[in-house]
């Protein structure tokens, strides 16, 4: 179903109706999905529609907010991180792009009392949900004024066929930015799910997921058998201390609650698989840092948000004397050619040496389309640093946790990517982070 916001779904991939396609077909007529009779293969498993049938789907749920207090920001509001927040539209720390209702704003002095003007009085950002002091208001910035809106939430909805062969709809439950697909019922299987986008009325082509292949049928590039020493360590009962390393994501970025973090969540499945050894997994990650601050705080120095005293210098990652660190930095997406990632992280792996520490790649997850210069979620990975980062894993033999890989898959599973980012830009949700520690327990299988 069409996002009819700065994240508005393009029918320019019309190309992916071809993979629409299994046995019957399954089409888009306004607000239904139409599945026709034929067999379906879901994962390796033959699935047969014995009839049509047309589905109908809800639109997106809208709600109302009214007299919500606020005080207007004296910043301009412009992207995710200015200006005052709507908060019916907050998905934990930032508002969710494209969940505003635009127009629906109204902001009064008083609840029922004087109409303020937008342009004159307050500014919006309709993308964001974000408002601020306009150039001629009658408010200050102390005053609190009272907004009454609107707001779009996302879901998905599952496609499912009986053991008779009768399909049916079932319909998730709404979420501001991370909905998750409902199980099939008792007897039935999944074999598609519908993406209701933020205010979608209609179903659209791209709007469809099947669920062509299951998530054990993911393929990736992580490494098995590349981290030897660390390896024999943990089999041979030994300590074995391992640094992660990295950005926002590493640091925890929109998990839950901690324990649901990747690296929490790797180091309970690395303890789990190793219980004769002391494993000491420490988490050195700076939100919005990217791996040059850290090398060349000099050159590169770090801005800390929200007053934070760490200092992102390499030498942390040093003297926790690692025998192997995990490095993940999406903020490295930078790092455009294969001359800059083996730059940058040919230094890393010199400054390493010399303590002997083994390292794991992480290929970073999907962000928003705009920022990875995609337009749909079906595409497949061509960001120059992602496959420059394989290429650089590859030529250098250093393990590699392919977690973009994992979340290229998604599609194949019937999963929109973006319905893993809970931030709606960059963030995973408890789903995604786990993605990232499965590719990770991947590096610690035997070599083929």
């Amino acid at each position: 179903m069409l996002n009819r916001t700065s994240l508005q779904l393009t029918l320019a991939s019309l190309l992916v109706r071809a993979s629409l396609l299994f046995g019957g077909e399954i089409t888009a007529e306004r607000n239904a999905v139409v599945i026709a009779p034929g067999v379906c293969q879901v994962g390796g498993q033959a699935v047969t529609v014995t009839e049509r049938a047309a589905l109908e789907v809800a639109a997106a749920p809208i709600l109302s907010v009214a007299n919500e207090p606020l005080k207007l920001s004296v910043d301009k509001p412009v992207g995710w991180a200015k200006g005052t927040r709507l908060r019916g539209c907050n998905a934990r720390d930032v508002n969710a792009c494209g969940s505003f209702v635009p127009g629906s704003l109204e902001i009064h002095r008083s609840p029922g009392g004087e109409l303020l003007h937008e342009g004159d009085d307050y500014l919006v950002d309709a993308d964001w949900g974000h408002v601020g002091l306009g150039p001629k208001s009658r408010v200050a910035e102390q005053d609190t004024v009272f907004a009454s809106y609107r707001y779009s939430l996302l879901r998905l909805d599952t496609v499912q066929v009986s053991s008779d062969g009768k399909a049916s709809l079932k319909q998730g439950d709404p979420h501001i930015s991370a909905p998750a697909p409902p199980a099939a019922d008792a007897g039935c299987v999944a074999v598609a799910h519908v993406f209701v986008g933020y205010r979608a009325t209609e179903v659209t082509p791209d709007a469809i997921y099947p669920i062509r292949e299951t998530a054990a049928q993911a393929v990736t590039g992580s490494t098995p058998g590349r981290i030897p020493k660390t390896l024999a360590k943990l089999k041979a009962g030994q300590p074995v201390t391992i640094v992660c390393w990295g950005d926002s994501v590493t640091a925890g970025g929109n998990a839950s609650q901690p324990a649901l973090r990747y690296v929490d969540v790797f180091a309970a499945g690395l303890r789990s698989r190793f219980p004769q050894s002391k494993i000491d997994v420490q988490n050195i990650s700076l939100g919005g840092s990217n791996s040059r601050q850290w090398l060349h705080p000099d050159r590169s120095p770090y801005q800390g948000r929200r007053g934070s005293e760490s200092k992102a210098q390499f030498d942390r990652v040093l003297q926790a004397k690692p025998d192997l660190v995990t490095i993940e930095f999406v903020n490295d997406a930078g790092l455009s050619s294969p001359a800059l990632v083996e730059q940058t992280y040919g230094e890393v792996l010199d400054r390493l040496k010399p303590i002997g520490a083994e390292v794991i790649l992480i290929t970073p997850h999907f962000t928003m389309w705009r920022m990875m210069g995609f337009t749909s979620m079906r595409e497949a990975e061509r960001r120059p640093y992602v496959l420059a980062l394989r290429k650089f894993a590859d030529e250098r033999h250093v393990a590699l946790a392919d977690a973009a890989a994992r979340w290229q898959h998604l599609a194949a599973e019937g999963i929109p990517y973006l319905t893993l980012l809970h931030n709606t830009i960059n963030h995973p949700d408890d789903r995604g982070h786990r993605l990232f520690a499965e590719e990770l327990w991947k590096c610690f299988d035997p070599a083929p």
